[in-house]
């Protein structure tokens, strides 16, 4: 795991702009302030924090217009799973919609999984997994290009196929603690306001917005972020 990170530490240096620049020199200012914060609290308490656990997150959200297009999330994810940098396989993606806007797509983990609901094998060949919510596919008795009910069952349009194994690919939360989460927040222009986020309860929000197809939500992005915008008119 240590040696994946250091390789997307790597890629993010590599592609530095000078807005990338500013944000690593107030990074490392931030490092500052915590470590000189870190060594005046007691070793006893420090070492308590350090082994808290993290919380397991069950939903990933979108704020849409937060998202700048750097698709940092596809590298993060596609290097966790698949142990390279491979955008078209990343469990999580970037629309790029008519040149104008970038529509992040996500799973969103909802409560009656007509992905599930849709699975033709018995047992299903995708599951939930009862402690992080994500969810699982068994590649040995998925139909993959057979089948790919789930895609066609899916109400956000999130479901795509592996170009090598013709499978549908699923979000399993990378076991409640989303990579993709944290690349997003690595690189946001503003750091209290990334894209992606997680948690631990959906509170009904996952199934509000999963109808909203991803050239659905590009439209209104457009309609509400530019003026004119493409019918001409402010709103």
């Amino acid at each position: 795991m240590e040696k994946d990170e250091k390789k997307i530490g790597d890629i993010f240096e590599k592609s530095t702009t000078r807005r990338g620049f500013l944000k690593g020199a107030g990074a490392a200012a931030g490092v500052a302030v915590a470590a000189a914060a870190v060594g005046s609290v007691r070793p006893g308490a420090a070492k308590a924090a350090e082994a808290a656990p993290k919380p397991v997150m069950k939903y990933l959200f979108a704020e849409r217009q937060n998202c700048t297009g750097c698709r940092a999330c596809e590298y993060a994810c596609s290097m966790f799973h698949e142990g390279e940098v491979r955008p078209s396989v990343a469990r999580v993606h970037v629309l790029k919609y008519k040149g104008i806007v970038d529509v992040p797509v996500i799973c969103h983990h909802c409560d009656d999984a007509p992905c599930i609901e849709a699975c033709p094998t018995e047992p299903k060949s995708i599951q939930k997994d009862p402690k992080t919510n994500g969810i699982i596919l068994n590649p040995d008795t998925c139909l993959g290009s057979k089948c790919l009910k789930c895609k066609d069952a899916c109400p956000a349009e999130f479901i795509r196929v592996h170009p090598d194994s013709g499978q549908p690919i699923m979000c399993d939360l990378c076991g409640g603690d989303p990579e993709c989460v944290k690349a997003c927040a690595m690189q946001a222009t503003n750091p209290l306001a990334p894209c992606l986020m997680a948690g631990t309860s959906g509170f009904g929000v996952n199934m509000a917005f999963r109808d909203v197809t991803p050239d659905e939500a590009a439209e209104d992005l457009i309609n509400s972020l530019y003026y004119p915008n493409t019918e001409g008119e402010r709103r």
